[in-house]
């Protein structure tokens, strides 16, 4: 069942929900967002930037050590099965399309260029067997006007419907933006015009609607916090501008917002939001949590240093020196020259926790993370497994969404809703 015909099924039964999107930026993520909606009967979404999983041409991404969408998908089939989650699952494209990778953005790729390799990522998406894809060209880097954007938009959106009958895949959802996700709010009237010239052009060629348009509502996710304003009026109206054309609104950039505010999403008809960082620094935060307690078995001689991993000291490490991290500072903090972040122990921590994910898959980081875990099982430090700890936390952080969503049992009703 696609995310369009679940959300069809839900609206006609007047359940009121909003659709979760994980960002899947680690194995522990990916198994415990499984856990999560087996116990929820709801689907996952994960959703994978190109910067994070794309082909060995435009250089892999920086997810589980580096992968293409092939990988990505047997990984998540794998987990699928490991967790015995068998209810309906997506795995999304999230900002697919020209300009999306760093490299491309900051060498102003030429839009001939940047649209052939979206062309290239996307059927590559399909073929995998991702099946609903974000097509986002609104990075582009050089002078264009709303017209462009839908231009391009369609012209993706119709490619990749010709490569999915090529390929024989079943019907896919897709989703489109009106801009940048740079905070702030979409004008109803940009937001409209948008739709209303998007709709036209799509029924022309016979295409399908979007399963849902990206709107901005006000969020903002920076360091460990959501410094933008959710505004729920707004929100409302573009929620109802989509409704007329029968697309569903999607918010970006949901993490750390408060349970109040997450919990009126569903109530005013938002039909999907996405989160991604908050769960890797949840994670980063358990594994920063145990150092402590393995920092205390040093200190009390219950082990060697050489048998002592080090995780905290070697995140502070690695994530200022291998991680994106200016991209998540507020502009205060980028105020400072990088060598007064460099000697400010708690600015390196906030990095370390906001950017752990983006370094587990060093190596050095792999080591020593598991040395951690063998160290705190080794003393029966905490009453659980140490890495069943850290999916548990992760849970728990997914668990709040879907409870505020109101997605417990949306499988079966959907399921008896189409029976």
């Amino acid at each position: 069942m696609t995310v369009k015909k679940m959300i069809a099924a839900l609206q006609s039964n007047d359940c009121k929900y909003t659709f979760l999107g994980v960002g899947p930026v680690s194995e522990n993520v990916i198994k415990a967002t499984f856990r999560s909606c087996k116990k929820y009967d709801c689907p996952p979404l994960f959703i994978a930037s190109r910067n994070q999983v794309d082909l060995k041409e435009f250089g892999y991404g920086y997810l589980m050590g580096g992968m293409d969408q092939s990988a990505f998908c047997n990984l998540i089939s794998e987990m699928q099965k490991e967790v015995d989650y068998t209810g309906d699952m997506y795995i999304c494209r999230d900002h697919g399309g020209p300009w999306q990778r760093n490299v491309e953005l900051d060498e102003k790729y030429p839009i001939d260029k940047a649209m052939d390799i979206a062309r290239k990522s996307f059927r590559a998406d399909i073929e995998a067997g991702f099946n609903y894809l974000h097509i986002d060209p609104t990075k582009c880097p050089h002078d264009f006007t709303q017209d462009d954007l839908i231009d391009w938009t369609v012209e993706l959106l119709e490619y990749c419907e010709e490569q999915r009958g090529v390929l024989g895949k079943d019907e896919i959802d897709y989703e489109i933006g009106t801009e940048d996700i740079q905070g702030g709010l979409t004008s109803n009237q940009t937001f409209e015009s948008f739709l209303e010239k998007i709709v036209q052009k799509l029924e022309e060629k016979n295409l399908p609607m979007p399963t849902c348009i990206v709107g901005q509502t006000g969020t903002l996710c920076k360091i460990d916090r959501n410094c933008g304003h959710f505004d729920r009026d707004q929100t409302a109206q573009l929620v109802e501008i989509a409704k007329k054309y029968g697309v569903g609104l999607k918010e970006h950039n949901g993490d750390y917002m408060g349970v109040t505010s997450v919990r009126v999403h569903k109530d005013i008809g938002v039909s999907g939001m996405n989160v991604a960082p908050e769960f890797g620094l949840v994670e980063t935060e358990a594994y920063l949590h145990l150092a402590k307690l393995e920092k205390k078995l040093l200190d009390d001689k219950w082990i060697e240093s050489q048998d002592y991993s080090g995780v905290q000291d070697l995140f502070l490490e690695k994530t200022f020196c291998q991680s994106p991290w200016g991209k998540w500072m507020t502009s205060d903090i980028k105020k400072l020259s990088e060598e007064e972040i460099c000697n400010d122990h708690f600015l390196r921590l906030l990095i370390a926790r906001v950017c752990g994910h983006y370094v587990y898959d060093l190596p050095e980081v792999k080591k020593s993370i598991r040395k951690l875990l063998k160290n705190i099982d080794t003393f029966n430090v905490i009453d659980a497994d140490a890495n069943e700890f850290v999916v548990g936390k992760i849970s728990e952080a997914i668990d709040l969404y879907l409870e505020n969503f109101n997605l417990n049992g949306i499988n079966s009703k959907c399921l008896m809703k189409t029976n």
